[in-house]
């Protein structure tokens, strides 16, 4: 994330004059300008682990359509779109939220040099703050907040699993 959000600063001003802008809107003062100024770090923060996440449900989707209980399906004679989206989709989404959920910290990781570099105020903003001015009991309370963020993050992928898995479920 830092060497993608300093390409995305760095080479548009040399090649063509341009830089995002450094000052921070508010939402409630102008919301058209703050969706603006958090297009391009959200688009950096999402594209930097969606390759993976993409090719994770794609060789899950692959390797599910395999399987003889998609081959049984098609047999009986169910529609193309009732095997993917009830049979195949479901089966292969285990890992794949698995994984997205796994890159919750990193994302987290990732928004704090984000927020650095585009001055954008927030948790890593905050963190960095206190670490240089040894704010310990600041650093601490960041942490804890990031920490139960992350439990939260996991609990909720464990909850999903039941959701989609039928054979998850707690009778």
């Amino acid at each position: 994330s830092f060497w993608i959000g300093t390409m995305v600063t760095v080479f548009p001003s040399i090649w063509w004059g341009w830089s995002p802008e450094i000052h921070f809107t508010p939402f409630l003062e102008d919301p058209w300008a703050n969706l603006q100024q958090m297009l391009i770090p959200a688009t950096i923060l999402g594209l930097s682990l969606s390759a993976i996440t993409m090719r994770m449900t794609r060789t899950m989707m692959l390797e599910v359509l395999r399987q003889d209980y998609i081959r049984t399906a098609r047999a009986k004679g169910l529609s193309e779109m009732l095997i993917l989206t009830r049979h195949a989709v479901r089966n292969a989404l285990i890992p794949v939220i698995t994984l997205i959920g796994s890159q919750a910290p990193i994302l987290i990781g990732g928004a704090v040099i984000l927020e650095q570099i585009f001055v954008l105020p927030g948790m890593g903003l905050l963190l960095l703050d206190a670490v240089n001015q040894r704010d310990y009991p600041v650093v601490t309370g960041v942490f804890f907040i990031v920490g139960i963020s992350v439990m939260l993050i996991n609990l909720l992928v464990d909850l999903s699993y039941g959701l989609i898995d039928p054979k998850v479920r707690q009778r």
